[in-house]
């Protein structure tokens, strides 16, 4: 086991490279158009901290936030509506102030100790919108350590407001500190719900709460949730005041639930501080960059050539080859064989189809700089020499390529020095652990014109979904603009206008992959997505393989392992 992992201590160990929308208004249907060639330079956002409207983007005071308190705001507030008003969603009353102590009803998200920041991420959005639509309070509860091998031993930054903002997701739920729900509880979980079996968690600070034989367990029915009203339907009757939500991987199966959170999601003020830093420092403030993540896939993948094999599925998610309609027929062969013999298909990348997607990409929306984060180079010698080879070559077609892996022979920036955290991000920042780091990564990727994320990592997930999330944001903001009814001078008005629709948006969640055998599947909503749903954005295993289809690809594709 590491000791407690800094930059500066044990740096090599740490990173981890870690359908149209349709709005209805007044009987007028607003449809997002398909975007303009990728050869056109098309800026996603107008600026590269883009992020949900905030008071002062619409000129009106912002609600006052009590010190010390989180549970105080809520965005929630109910407006009343009629015959003209945007959205008629009608779920459980919310306050738009802290609810009294009799009333109020504590939940707090039972995350899994044993997987890494991300998966632990992904529980606690599904936790926020479940917490949002039966009107409960959120608990802040910390993120578990997760294995070593992703991000070295993590003790400290384990907080929500370590590595989030805390006032931008009270925008869209209540929330309280854990201190806070262990008294208002008397450190006691009244139940605990699962949505599916899951092993005994570890729970801290409570003295008294149900074992898991205990408890109540959904079993996968939370599949047939598609809007918050399903929620409420299930759950909103339970008069347990503190209540513990367990098995929430792989989450609600709608992808709105999460373009709803991610819609008010930042990151914490010391993170976007330090992204700052390094944005400056390796890539020029004004610099138009793409941003790349490459994961390697270790569960299935790991015993067969890491780092080019990727999995793939059909579960209607923006991570599936499914979404590519050519491509559907060169996984039909090895479906049947698969499923029978019990492995897992997948799909074998080829080194100058990686290098191609990429600069493909970089050339469409006309920038030459990169920002490249892999986990590669601390999954052994392969991995060392795929990123090695991967960076050197994008290098030598003329691409400015940065990073933060730690190489010898291989430079972080482009003027040939190595990162040093000390002197890019200052000395007091060292003690920064290693999903915090991957946090100042996925900042970065945030902000790019255009970002390739790899399938199956909810590292990258969350990255498409923030980003995904803030351009939807601006439609709606814009299609409310010709609303005389909708009141743009209230936020609280604003943030309800934005998550509703988001919540509307019944597109399948993704990561289905391992879980298929256990879910209704007659019940996961399937839907297909297209290039202009994603766009700017791509996934870079799907481009190196099926993107190449009839431009000389080499993938080897509808592979059984």
């Amino acid at each position: 086991m590491l000791s407690e992992s800094t930059w500066e201590g044990n740096f090599g160990t740490l990173l981890m490279g870690v359908s149209s929308f349709v709005i209805n208004l007044e009987n007028t249907t607003i449809v997002e158009l398909a975007p303009p060639p990728f050869a056109e330079n098309y800026p996603i956002f107008a600026e590269p901290h883009a992020a949900p409207p905030t008071a002062q983007d619409l000129a009106i005071p912002a609600p006052a936030v009590e010190s010390g308190n989180y549970s105080v705001i809520s965005s929630s507030a109910e407006v009343p509506t009629d015959s003209n008003s945007f959205s008629t969603v009608s779920i459980a009353p919310q306050p738009s102030v802290s609810v009294e102590a009799s009333s109020e009803k504590f939940m707090m998200p039972i995350l899994s100790f044993q997987v890494g920041a991300g998966n632990q991420f992904m529980e606690y959005v599904s936790a926020a919108v479940i917490s949002h639509s039966l009107n409960r309070t959120l608990c802040l509860s910390p993120f578990f350590q997760g294995p070593s091998r992703h991000t070295g031993r993590v003790v400290k930054g384990l907080g929500w407001e370590d590595r989030y903002e805390v006032s931008s997701l009270t925008r869209f739920t209540r929330v309280a500190t854990m201190d806070r729900c262990l008294k208002e509880c008397n450190y006691t979980l009244d139940a605990k719900w699962m949505l599916k079996a899951s092993r005994e968690p570890q729970i801290e600070g409570w003295k008294k709460y149900p074992r898991n034989n205990e408890s109540w367990n959904l079993d996968w029915n939370y599949v047939r949730w598609t809007r918050p009203e399903d929620i409420f339907a299930t759950l909103g009757n339970r008069n347990e005041r503190c209540v513990g939500m367990l098995g929430l991987f792989p989450g609600l199966r709608w992808r709105g639930a999460f373009l709803a959170v991610s819609a008010f999601l930042r990151p914490a003020p010391r993170i976007n501080q330090l992204a700052d830093k390094l944005q400056e420092y390796a890539l020029g403030e004004h610099t138009r960059y793409l941003a790349v993540h490459w994961r390697f896939e270790e569960s299935e993948c790991g015993p067969h050539n890491i780092g080019l094999c990727f999995v793939r599925c059909q579960d209607g998610s923006v991570i599936d080859t499914g979404l590519r309609s050519e491509a559907n027929e060169w996984h039909e062969a090895s479906q049947i064989q698969c499923n029978r013999d019990g492995h897992f298909r997948g799909v074998t990348l080829d080194r100058n189809d990686i290098l191609d997607a990429i600069q493909d990409r970089a050339l469409n929306h006309s920038v030459n700089t990169i920002y490249f984060a892999t986990d590669g180079w601390m999954r052994g010698p392969q991995g060392v020499a795929l990123v090695k080879e991967i960076v050197e070559s994008l290098r030598k077609r003329g691409l400015v390529v940065v990073g933060l892996w730690k190489l010898p022979g291989l430079p972080n920036f482009a003027d040939g020095t190595y990162f040093k955290p000390a002197k890019v991000l200052g000395g007091e920042n060292t003690d920064l652990n290693g999903a915090q780091i991957a946090l100042v990564e996925q900042e970065l990727c945030v902000r790019a014109i255009s970002f390739m994320g790899s399938g199956q990592s909810t590292w990258s997930l969350s990255v498409f979904r923030v980003r995904l999330a803030r351009r939807r944001v601006q439609q709606i903001v814009e299609a409310a603009k010709l609303m005389l009814s909708v009141n743009l001078t209230d936020p609280k008005v604003v943030d309800k206008l934005i998550y509703e629709t988001l919540l509307k948006d019944e597109h399948a969640a993704g990561l289905h992959c391992r879980y298929m055998r256990f879910m209704k599947r007659a019940e996961v909503n399937e839907t297909t997505e297209t290039y202009a749903d994603e766009y700017p954005d791509g996934w870079l295993d799907l481009e190196a393989c099926e993107g190449r289809i009839g431009k000389g690809g080499r993938c080897e594709v509808a592979k059984c392992f």
